[in-house]
């Protein structure tokens, strides 16, 4: 056996490459009705989940065998890293495809076949690959390099296809298919049909679900937990360490000889875990999280053992794995997406439905499943004990390392945003922005947050909001947009409402400190959640409060009208200096418009410009100063808007501005709008740039 070091290292590695493709299909299929917000047809590419099924067909299984169709299948699979690299969406989905369906074959083949400890390192590899994904996404602040970058996808291909190469030599050797003898032989090809392969395999894709779920990035347990300030819970960082030591520490308990043995109590204690991650506050929710990823990660070498030891045919197993993972993965979409799609109404807001069914899953299958190790089911008579105890402890070393290097990302992470934060001299002028994101995905379905952070830096907002934020669901990415922009940018944070209330999300970023801030689910009796949060922040110790929301979709009237009811009370209970920021689908005059201007008791920042449909400034006790309107330029389906406001030295005498005009020059240059957006321009600006227009911008005398 060559080097046990350069062996887990390989397989860790083809383990993250196959957890990334899995991580990676649900967003790009998610892109094309996020474009239409109705089903498209190209969800069906979702069957590439459910490739194993074709190892049901004896030819089949014994094709796939086959050194040369093994050895095409793992070049499609590394292949496919490159999906990041093609011209279009299609073209990508379609690529992607093909690597999943190839991983999850190449999968079953390395795991049912091979000597003992070639397939314990194997499986490991996959779950060492499960750990160095979250570690990667510390390093890049949630985000996954090999779907985000050009140059980390070029290098994670370069790496892997090195890896496939190695693994194709040992293939060639005749390693994976002749050491393990009669035992596998018989498991490989369905010969012995355990009485639980069907439970095993359900357990199997339940897990994976779980992990991708909650635990994909360590931050979505602290979003899942998150409240308003002054007592918002544990920040992502440093609180996703505690994550990342859980999950870790759950796999070195897995390796106990005791545990087996406390499978009820255990059990017992991860649901209950899960209550608390669901319904518990701040807090408490997040120690149920930590909790909860122990028993998670725990589970993987219990439940690999039975899925490998089921004696099935791996077809069938794993088809009956993928099949409980799809399921859940649409289930979960459809619980925040149900007013898009058919059969919504019986899925809307069920998270509890999902989760619950997971861990009954789980649960099952630890009481009904043999109380027997991952080893126990690898190794046989002819099996190098020495070796797999060595295995182990490199292992488990292993475990550690990656450890330490994702607390070391913590930690230079917190140090660096630390310092970029309060970085602003004194003002009585504030700007303010709002902006719907798409979830950092621009309009051809690659990720936006770089030149989203540029663009929002040269606005030169103080106080930015930005909609449709949550992307901390598995059908989007396990992304934390609010972490990254707000480290990237040197901006104080809030998100809202929590991940667990089914929203599509609110981002607050601010340059000074936000005092205090209370998250909102508003009326939405019809449509899909409506989020908002109220704001009180200090802005150089004179406090401005910020009402910000997202309202649900013009089809709705009903709800409209109750959440224009909502806000309107929010905002006349406010303090006398607000600013409201807010995308509500009506035109300004209609119902909604007046509901908020009249019994909100505010002041539309431009009354003039009646060509608005979902985005809107309003304000009181402040004086206007400016207003402009900046073209998205296909980095999202909307503009930017963004004023300027003075705050009154006394907020009860004073006169705001009402002239308006449109040439720069006539006003103090300290209150003029960054040239890198141009200058007034009248009518859509239709090129593919970020330019003022909409008769912007204007100011105000």
């Amino acid at each position: 056996m060559r080097s046990l070091w350069r062996e887990i290292l390989l397989e860790t590695l083809l383990g993250y490459v196959s957890w990334s493709l899995c991580h990676g299909l649900a967003p790009m299929i998610y892109y094309f009705p996020l474009q239409t917000l109705e089903l498209t047809g190209l969800e069906g590419f979702g069957i590439a989940f459910l490739s194993p099924i074709f190892l049901t067909i004896n030819p089949f299984w014994k094709l796939v065998n086959k050194k040369w169709m093994l050895t095409v299948l793992r070049i499609i699979t590394v292949g496919s890293i490159a999906s990041f690299q093609v011209p279009n969406a299609k073209l990508r989905l379609v690529v992607l495809a093909l690597g999943v369906s190839s991983s999850l074959i190449v999968q079953a083949v390395t795991w049912w076949t091979g000597s003992g400890l070639q397939r314990y390192l194997r499986t490991w590899g996959f779950l060492l690959g499960q750990i160095l994904l979250v570690v990667l996404r510390i390093w890049y602040t949630s985000l996954n390099p090999i779907w985000s970058y050009l140059m980390s996808n070029r290098v994670i291909l370069t790496l892997s296809a090195i890896a496939t190469l190695d693994r194709i030599s040992t293939d060639k050797d005749g390693d994976c298919s002749k050491l393990e003898g009669k035992k596998t032989s018989q498991a490989a090809k369905g010969m012995v049909c355990g009485p639980h392969w069907s439970l095993a395999g359900a357990a199997f894709g339940s897990l994976m679900f779980l992990t991708h779920w909650i635990f994909g990035e360590v931050s979505l347990v602290s979003r899942w937990a998150v409240s308003g300030h002054p007592h918002p819970g544990p920040d992502p960082n440093p609180f996703g360490g505690a994550i990342l030591l859980s999950l870790v520490s759950g796999l070195m308990l897995s390796t106990c000889s005791w545990f087996l043995d406390t499978s009820l109590i255990w059990w017992v204690t991860g649901a209950a875990s899960a209550v608390g991650l669901l319904y518990l506050p701040t807090w408490a929710a997040a120690v149920s999280g930590c909790v909860l990823a122990l028993f998670t990660a725990s589970m993987w070498p219990l439940v690999l053992g039975h899925l490998i030891g089921s004696g099935s045919n791996p077809g069938k197993t794993l088809t009956i794995a993928m099949t409980f993972y799809l399921l859940d993965t649409f289930f979960c979409a459809w619980c925040t997406a149900f007013k898009f799609v058919p059969g919504g109404v019986y899925a809307r807001e069920r998270s509890d439905v999902l989760l619950g069914t997971v861990m009954l899953i789980i649960g099952l299958n630890m009481l009904f499943g043999p109380k027997k190790s991952l080893d126990f089911f690898l190794q046989t008579k002819n099996s190098p004990k020495v070796l797999f105890r060595k295995s182990e402890k490199y292992v488990k070393l292993f475990l550690w390392l990656l450890v330490g290097v994702g607390l070391l990302g913590l930690g230079l992470r917190h140090k660096a945003y630390e310092k970029k934060l309060g970085k602003r001299a004194p003002a009585t002028e504030v700007s303010a922005a709002i902006w719907p994101l798409r979830f950092g995905y621009n309009n051809e379905g690659w990720s936006s947050l770089e030149k989203s952070a540029q663009l929002l830096n040269q606005t030169g907002a103080d106080f930015i909001t930005i909609l449709e934020s949550d992307a901390s669901k598995p059908f989007i990415g396990n992304n934390d947009l609010t972490m990254w922009l707000g480290e990237k940018l040197g901006f104080y944070t809030d998100f809202g409402p929590s991940t667990r209330d089914h929203t599509w999300g609110i981002m607050v970023l601010s340059r000074y400190p936000i005092v205090r801030s209370e998250h909102h689910l508003l009326p939405s009796p019809e449509g899909e959640i409506a989020p908002a949060i109220t704001l009180t922040v200090n802005i150089s110790d004179k406090l401005v409060d910020f009402v910000v929301t997202h309202f649900g979709n013009h089809e709705d009237d009903l709800d409209r009208k109750l959440q224009a009811i909502a806000i309107s009370k929010l905002l006349k209970s406010s303090s006398g200096q607000v600013i409201f920021l807010g995308y509500i689908t009506s035109a300004p005059g209609s119902r909604d418009y007046q509901q908020l201007v009249e019994h909100g008791n505010v002041k539309d920042i431009d009354s003039t410009d009646l060509d608005r449909w979902c985005e809107y400034i309003m304000y009181r006790g402040l004086i206007r100063l400016g207003y402009a309107r900046i073209s998205h330029a296909e980095l999202s389906d909307s503009e930017i808007q963004i004023a300027k406001f003075r705050i009154p030295d006394d907020p009860i005498n004073y006169r705001d501005n009402q002239k308006i005009v449109t040439d720069h020059r006539e006003v103090p240059e300290k209150i003029h709008f960054s040239s890198r957006f141009g200058s007034y321009k009248e009518g859509h600006n239709y090129e593919n740039n970020h330019h003022f227009h909409m008769s912007t911008p204007k100011y105000f005398l």
